[in-house]
Order: structure tokens, then sequence, then C-alpha cells
């Protein structure tokens, strides 16, 4: 598929049956089943997305390139989104296929302990959600790379794994084809994965399984309209039925957007992310939508934490090189997928001792960045060997002198970098001040288990002979500021309102517990706990569950 997915904005209908909100995973899965479904009469679907359509080849990979591509007041259709809060900053992407463009690929299923607690609904199970984990799985082509276990990153992973006992080690499935070559049945070119090690800034080779590759393409093709640059600002229900939806048009053209109106006959789907469904919702309740008091409650950041083994004894291979094989010198680093392994610790003890460990290498973009900004942060040599060590201390100051230039022998190229997640409180609260969404998550980074986190990156990088460098954010200052990319709440699932905003089956409360007809929620925002391991496959899972039901509904 070489045509773009997005229809012109002037081929746009006033109104249709349904409109999807966003286009990440909870959008572009309910746009796929919906529009596939076998109802009659067949309803009209259009899918509003508020970045840009980037189609592979497009992303940028060199670093003023990235840096140019981030949303800010005079870029809101930027790819990459980084806010900051007091407590929290998030780093997520934004485009037609939402965070899919840019996340790690990972497809991992949670301990079954994580749902059987409070406030997740009984009816969400690791067992009841199965069927519908295999079915995002097929849709989304996840397997292991067939050749990890050979890649430098992941032996260095291992090696720690190793040492300890309480602990799986193992390669991940992925969201990442590595066989097939040519166009697929969706009309979808597609290529095999070439370990460049560039997933989380966008991969330019179409072998990255986003949704751009699979949901969304499935939705065009049964007659979903998507559209593009289009920001819903709050939805406003009808006393004869349905919804108005409150819009924003942006252009690259123009600065100022333009505003309007899309009515939604039978069905609002918003899956704008943690972040964006719960800014919506908390704007429509401005604007007089009737909404219990949980919104805005029990945002989560999955318990992301960040760490880095620098300059160790074994090379590990972590330069990303991007879609260019014509750079022999680069392409010869096999960085792999962004992440390939994984480490899970005491999954035989309470979730407040879970952590998930996983490698992560470095994306060419950031590549030049990283060289010399990682060789000035501060940190512990954790080598064992005694100070009078010199050839030792030597090779490592030689290793740091190559990074001035690219040289796959340099101090990057042997380091490791780390991506973990764990068990948070879930007690972080969003809300609007001067219409912008802000977060409020008083010590959040001060949880003890991020203190177990920081202190088992330590010993990662004491078994590679590398300095430990914390995670800068949390450990500058002692501030203990957290960065997640994986934003989760904000719109909760719960037994009823007084614990969520939407049942199990994403249908929005009012305040007095009744459902709002044809009004639903379905992304990241309705995960009412942090996951510990990545989100998608959950969020996906569910979805999928919403989906069929929201197909059970229009049926009738």
């Amino acid at each position: 598929m070489t045509e773009p997915l997005a229809k012109n904005w002037d081929s746009r209908a006033d109104e249709y049956d349904v409109v999807i909100v966003g286009s990440g995973y909870g959008g572009a899965i309910t746009a796929a089943r919906l529009a596939s479904a076998d109802i009659v009469p067949k309803p009209s679907i259009c899918i509003l997305e508020r970045g840009m359509e980037w189609t592979p080849g497009t992303f940028p990979d060199e670093p003023l390139e990235a840096l140019e591509h981030f949303v800010n007041p005079l870029n809101p259709l930027g790819l990459y989104e980084f806010s900051q809060h007091k407590d929290i900053s998030i780093i997520q992407g934004s485009g037609l296929g939402g965070t899919s463009l840019v996340n790690a690929n990972v497809a991992i299923v949670p301990e079954e302990a994580v749902f059987n607690r409070d406030p997740w609904p009984a009816a969400i199970k690791v067992n009841s959600l199965l069927n519908y984990y295999e079915k995002a799985a097929r849709t989304l082509e996840i397997s292991e790379h067939p050749h990890g276990r050979e890649l430098l990153k992941v032996k260095a992973l291992k090696k720690r794994a190793d040492q300890v006992s309480n602990a799986n080690f193992g390669l991940l499935k992925l969201a990442v084809n590595f066989t097939r070559d040519g166009v697929d049945e969706n009309g979808v070119e597609r290529h095999p994965c070439i370990d460049c090690g560039d997933c989380v800034t966008g991969c330019n080779v179409r072998a990255k399984n986003t949704l751009y590759m699979n949901y969304l393409p499935i939705a065009k093709n049964h007659g979903a309209q998507i559209f593009t640059q289009v920001r819903v600002r709050y939805i406003e229900a009808v006393a004869s039925g349905g919804y108005r939806i409150q819009y924003e048009r942006y252009s690259p053209r123009h600065p100022i957007p333009e505003t309007g109106v899309m009515r939604a006959r039978r069905m609002v789907v918003v899956s704008a992310g943690s972040l964006g469904s719960t800014e919506i919702m908390l704007r429509s309740r401005d604007h007089g939508l009737n909404l219990p008091d949980a919104v805005g409650t029990r945002f989560s950041g999955n318990g992301d934490f960040f760490g880095i083994a620098y300059n160790g004894d074994q090379q590990t291979d972590i330069m990303g090189f991007g879609n260019h094989l014509d750079e022999p010198d680069r392409a010869a680093v096999k960085a792999g997928p962004t992440i390939v392994g994984v480490i899970r610790y005491n999954r035989n003890r309470p979730l407040n001792q879970l952590m998930t460990f996983e490698d992560l290498s470095v994306p060419r973009a950031t590549v030049e960045a990283a060289r010399r900004v990682l060789a000035l942060l501060p940190g512990t040599d954790t080598d064992n060997r005694p100070i009078i060590d010199w050839a030792d201390n030597l090779e490592e100051l030689r290793r740091v002198a190559r990074d001035l230039q690219f040289d796959r022998r340099g101090a990057l190229n042997h380091t490791m970098a780390y991506l973990v997640m764990a068990e948070d409180n879930a007690k972080g609260v969003m809300s609007m001040k001067d219409d912008r969404l802000t977060i409020d998550w008083p010590h959040a980074g001060d949880l003890p288990m991020f203190d177990q986190i920081n202190k088992e990156v330590h010993e990662h990088a004491k078994a590679l002979g590398a300095k430990f460098i914390g995670n800068p954010a949390w450990s500058f200052l002692k501030s203990h500021h957290l960065i997640t990319a994986h934003p989760l709440g904000g719109c909760p699932m719960g037994e009823s309102q007084a614990t969520g905003l939407v049942d199990d089956r994403g249908q929005v409360f009012d305040a007095s517990g009744a459902r709002h007809r044809g009004l639903y929620i379905a992304d990241g925002s309705i995960i009412p706990t942090a996951l510990g391991v990545n989100p998608f496959l959950t969020i996906s899972a569910l979805c999928e569950r919403i989906a069929e039901h929201i197909v059970a509904e229009l049926g009738q």
C-alpha cells in the first residue's frame, strides 16, 4: 500500500454513525473490527487522529531532523511528544498509528496477580483475556527474533541473569517482521528487519509491525475513513441521541487551527491515549458531560525506570544505524530491534518485588549525542580490579576517546542501557489548569522499589566491569523525578462509578452509575494499575474485547 491511508480533509462528512478519536492501539483495533464486522446496515466510521501520517521511509534518523519533529507550541504536529510535570515526565508518539510508530514493539503478558486486585473489575483476568491476547498477537504478527541470542547486547544481559537465582531470562516476542518480503494480503509492502536499532524513532525499513501496517489498513479496506491533524477538544451529549465532537484541525502552513463540530449519530470511541483521552474527558466534564469523580485518577507510569552500564569490558553493539546498509562500518553493528531480551525477577513473590529488565539499543538519531553526553555523566566505576590496574583504566579511556568519532570499538558500543518496569501505586491525579493537562503525584519517585531497581542496575554494571550511571532524572539532586514511556490510567476501569470511569467493556459511567449509551473509551487510559511489563499487548487485548462488545451493540 503506497497511497496514503488518510483521506483529504475536505472529503469529510459532517456526521458519521461512529467516530473514533485516536489511531493508537485502541482506536485502530476498534476501527478495524467495527469496519470489518457483518453489521446490517453497515455503519459509517470515521477516525480522527491529531498527528500526521508518517509513511515508512520518512521517519527522521539524523539528530537535527529528529529534534525538529518534537511537539511544541509552534509544531503541534510533531512525531515525538515530551511532556514534563512536577513529579513525572512522559515521552510518547503522535501520528497515524499512535505510539506504535515509536515504541519498542515488546509483546508481553503481565503476571496473573496484576489483575487479581482492586480496582480491576472481576470480569478482567488473564484467563478471560487469553483469546483476545491471541487475536491481537495474530494480527500484529508477534514473534521472537530468530537470532536474538547471538546479539551482543542480549549476551551482556544474560551475563547478569546467570548470576541471579530468582530471575527468568529469555527472548521477548516482538511486533517485528523477520521473514515477510513483499506485499501482504492487506496490500501493505513489508520487508524483513535488518537489526538497525531504529524502532523508537520510526522504522524506515517497513519491518516494524506498527498499526499502520495492519489494523489501520484493515479498517480502511473495509470502508472506515481516516483523517489526520485533527485534535478533539471535548464531547457533548445530544438530547436526541449521539454526540457532538468539538475539534481543531491543524495545518503545517497555518499556525492557527480551524475549529469545527462533527456529529456521531450512534457512538464515540475515545482512544487518544492516557493523556489525550483523560484531557478530552476532563474538558468534556467541564462542558457539561455527566461523569463520575474517577475521571483523572489512577495515573501510573507503569513503574518505568532507566539505567546505564557505561563503557564496560564487553562489546554490546547497541549503536543503531537506521536504514543505511550503504554505510558498511555502521551496518556492521547489529543493534537488533530496540529491545530483544528480558530478565523477569521475583515472579513468585509479591507484586511490589517484581522487576522486568530489558536491553535498549540507541537509535541512529541519538548516537552522536549519546557518545558525548554519557562520557560526561557522573557515575561509579564498578570494576573489581584494583586502582593500580592501569591497563584496564587506559583501555577505558581509549574507548571514550574513540567515541569522538564513529568507532564500534568505542565506549558507547561497550555500554548497556536498560528499560526497567515494576509496580507503582498508580496514585497520580490528572486535572486541567488553564486549559492544560497537569499531573499531581507527590513522592512518586520515592517508592522503595525504585531504590531496588537502581541497586540492580549497579549489579548489571558490575557484571560487565562497567561504570554505573543511575537514572539521571531520578538521581539528579536527589529529585527522584520519574520518566515514563508507558503512561497508563486517567480513565480507569472499575466495577462501578465509585472506582472507575468505565466498566469492564470500556463503556463510560455517569455520576449516578448509569452508563452513557454509545460512549466508550478504549486505550491505555482505562488500565487502573501498573502492569510491570510493556503494556501494548494488554491494551490490545482489552480493546479487542471492547470492540467485540461494541460490534454486538451496533448489530442490535
